[in-house]
């Protein structure tokens, strides 16, 4: 009875993680909507932060490829608007989502999108001015 009873959490635990990603990937869609309308960046960095909330609950069943597209397009957009207008949170906020399309990428054995995404983060990288492709410390521990 025990052993049932465990195996069901189990069941519904990675149902309820699966159903979370799914949500936390709407509202970044929803964010980047909003900052399309709005020309306002801000929902951007919500989107990449709610992007990686769901991380910790990525495996290779309820991962998408798309979201890794979907951060390489957020990190895309927000390395451009911090090159161009010297943003610094923009381009911290870029790094932020390509880490985060690596990690997928990684995950799910993209090597293609993975390789094009890591010579985006480094790029950014070096704008950051984080020069040899190194993220300081505190990026670091966020990506």
């Amino acid at each position: 009875m025990a052993n049932v009873n465990k195996f069901l959490l189990r069941k519904t635990h990675r149902q309820t993680n699966v159903e979370l990603a799914r949500l936390n990937r709407e509202m970044a869609l929803k964010m980047i909507m909003l900052a399309s309308e709005t020309g306002d960046i801000e929902p951007l960095m919500d989107a990449v932060q709610a992007f990686r909330s769901t991380e910790e609950l990525f495996n290779q069943n309820s991962a998408p490829i798309e979201d890794a597209k979907i951060q390489k397009k957020l990190g895309d957009v927000l390395f451009s608007i911090g090159k161009n207008e010297v943003n610094m949170r923009a381009l911290e906020h870029a790094i932020i989502a390509y880490r985060g399309a690596i990690t997928i990428a990684s995950l799910l054995g993209a090597e293609g999108l993975r390789a094009e995404v890591r010579e985006k983060y480094k790029l950014a990288l070096k704008y950051a001015g984080h020069e040899g492709g190194n993220a300081p410390l505190s990026i670091q521990v966020v990506a």
